[in-house]
């Protein structure tokens, strides 16, 4: 059974889920227990399907998972709470840590943190990715020859 929800925001925590629903409220999904590891989506609209663990939004969407700093947009977000993947489609952007990915569609596995990221058609994907600077070599010692102060 499909739940139709016009929301702005749905967390949804990575450890299990729990499902509250509350006439004229929406849908919320929380654990009141792990607010670091959720998952918070935020769009026009949401549905949820109870029985496959579900979650689609559409429509102005913002994705923040606080705990790995990532912050993201797209116009449709695909949450499987079974399979714990994330999938954005339509002008989707990602940030984290100074890094990002701009693409079509991208999926993103929790457990492993892969991504993959396609591009719309006859486009490419474009990453930015922020790469430290290696450290400066310390000094080599000076070495004196045998009898030298």
């Amino acid at each position: 059974m499909a739940i139709s929800t016009s929301l702005k925001h749905v967390l949804v925590p990575l450890a299990g889920l729990i499902l509250a629903f509350s006439s004229g409220q929406g849908l919320l999904l929380a654990q009141a227990n792990r607010p670091e590891g959720a998952l918070r989506i935020q769009s026009d609209v949401q549905e949820a399907n109870a029985r496959t663990g579900v979650i689609i939004a559409r429509g102005n969407v913002r994705l923040q998972y606080p705990s790995r700093q990532v912050d993201a947009t797209s116009d449709l977000a695909e949450y499987d709470s079974r399979r714990r993947v994330v999938i954005l489609r339509g002008n989707v952007l990602i940030r984290q840590a100074g890094n990002s990915v701009r693409a079509e569609v991208v999926t993103y596995t929790l457990d492993t943190g892969k991504v993959e990221a396609m591009p719309a058609a006859q486009k490419q994907v474009e990453s930015v990715y922020i790469i430290p600077e290696a450290p400066a070599p310390a000094p080599a010692p000076e070495v004196s020859a045998p009898g030298t102060p």
